[in-house]
């Protein structure tokens, strides 16, 4: 009788497992298959397990006592999650009473883990192979236990730069910015490296060496983000033009309230398409005016209060590298979770984007006869993004934690702009100073010389000598040294 009952059991779960393959039996999750849970916090999802209404296994003929139904949860990396029971045991009275019983598990790093759930076999039947999915579409997403230390982050910061983007503002001379917009080839090469190049360049980096979507938007709106005052630091420490370079970050954050946009909405949405986000457009556009519009007041500020603005020259230095501490300090401690799951791809994405950004730069100002101060312009302009507009974009127009992961390309970009500049120039500083292989631009070039300054030692009687003196201050031809 022993061998009969063994065989009626084999037939019994074999004949469960066919019916599950077909969908005989089903699966249940309470209170839902989307769970936002805290972290470092035991949580208790409820399963229930069930038999299709056209099943016999209920009706009582049959003595299933011992055999046992397995549901066991895989989730898509191990390291997301930490489970207490990772299967539960069903019997067929339970499976038949809808009796609930919950799945226990913690997480620690913030994110999105899915989580599949399959039917194993009897433990009394491990000769056979039962791995029936019965459902792949639980998501649970892990967030901070308080939000109060993100929303001061995001406030702080969306206040200072404000508050800095208002005293660049105050910081433009319209007459100097109308004189370089008389002669438009360098702010146009800006423009197109800035808003052409490091756009595409991000988004094709991204799609070779990003797998997950969050990550190559985090990249892709970097890519996509204006000038900001570190390239106007850098250009004045490599010697380059530095009116340039701050027409070129002013034209660009105004530029930016139409250009991230229009990028966002077609490379952009197209990231996200196999993603359970979407990208808040309304939300987008608002911080963009909200981040941009200092600018403008700024300027109002020159005109009006001149003072004011003779003020704020003393302390815009300072203050944008406060701020740049501010992101790289706050920011990281703010999200250190999501800091540990930086990659070598995403360090290697970034150092990538940022050379396309100093090269094409560099080689497209050249090509288009610019002189040398102007080609650092160019160059550094186009490489060095602003971080805080891409930081705190993300943060007013996508929810915690998806704006956490979005940010850590731009934390691994940001590793590798400011180190190789700051090498780069102990090198350039060293070869001046003691090799005199690269003389000082400023020797040559006298930025105090206008254009009317140039005409009036041109139409000065006398030899040559007045000509030769006014055209040392020329801007260097394409077939000139």
């Amino acid at each position: 009788m022993l061998w009969l009952w063994c065989m009626l059991v084999v037939v019994v779960v074999e004949g469960i497992v066919g019916d599950t393959a077909d969908n005989g039996v089903y699966l249940e999750i309470f209170p839902s298959a989307e769970w936002k849970v805290s972290e470092d916090t035991l949580h208790h999802p409820t399963l229930s397990l069930g038999f299709n209404e056209n099943d016999t296994y209920c009706d009582g003929g049959q003595d299933l006592t011992e055999a046992q139904l397995v549901v066991t949860v895989v989730p898509d990396e191990d390291w997301k999650l930490d489970f207490v029971n990772r299967s539960i045991h069903f019997t067929v009275e339970e499976v038949c009473d809808h009796v609930n019983k919950s799945l226990t598990f913690s997480g620690y790093y913030w994110g999105l883990t899915k989580l599949s759930f399959y039917l194993t076999t009897n433990y009394h039947l491990l000769h056979l192979s039962n791995n029936t999915l019965l459902r792949d579409d639980v998501l649970i997403t892990v967030d901070r236990k308080s939000m109060m230390m993100d929303t001061i982050f995001t406030s702080t910061g969306a206040v200072l730069i404000l508050f800095n983007n208002v005293n660049m503002g105050a910081q433009l001379d319209l007459k100097v910015i109308k004189e370089v917009l008389m002669r438009p080839i360098g702010p146009a090469c800006g423009f197109i490296s800035q808003f052409v190049v490091m756009p595409l360049a991000s988004y094709v980096m991204g799609i070779l060496l990003l797998t997950a979507p969050l990550q190559r938007l985090g990249l892709f709106t970097l890519g996509c983000s204006p000038g900001g005052t570190s390239s106007n630091f850098w250009t004045l420490m490599f010697d380059g033009d530095i009116n340039l370079s701050i027409t070129m970050t002013a034209i660009s954050t105004i530029a930016a309230m139409g250009m991230m946009p229009m990028w966002m909405f077609s490379l952009g949405k197209k990231m996200l398409k196999d993603a359970n986000i979407t990208i808040p457009f309304g939300n987008l556009a608002l911080s963009l005016i909200t981040l941009t519009f200092p600018i403008l007041l700024g300027i109002l500020i020159r005109m009006k209060r001149p003072l004011w603005a003779d003020r704020g020259a003393k302390i815009i230095k300072p203050f944008s590298f406060c701020i740049l501490l501010f992101f790289y300090i706050v920011g990281t401690w703010n999200s250190y979770k999501v800091m540990l799951l930086m990659t070598w791809r995403m360090v290697v994405a970034g150092f990538l984007v940022v050379s396309s950004g100093y090269t094409f730069g560099a080689v497209f100002a050249k090509v288009m006869c610019l002189p040398k101060k102007q080609i650092i312009a160019v160059s550094i302009e186009t490489a060095l993004q602003n971080p805080g507009v891409a930081f705190i974009l993300l943060k007013l127009s996508i929810e915690s934690p998806y704006s956490d992961l979005a940010s850590v390309p731009i934390v691994a970009t940001l590793l590798v702009s400011a180190p190789p500049l700051i090498l780069v120039y102990l090198i350039y500083a060293l070869l001046r100073r003691f090799c005199g292989c690269c003389p000082d631009i400023e020797q040559r070039d006298d930025l105090t010389h206008t254009p009317e300054d140039v005409e009036n030692l041109k139409q000065l009687p006398g030899d040559a000598k007045f000509n030769d003196e006014a055209n040392q201050f020329l801007p260097e031809s394409c077939g000139t040294d």
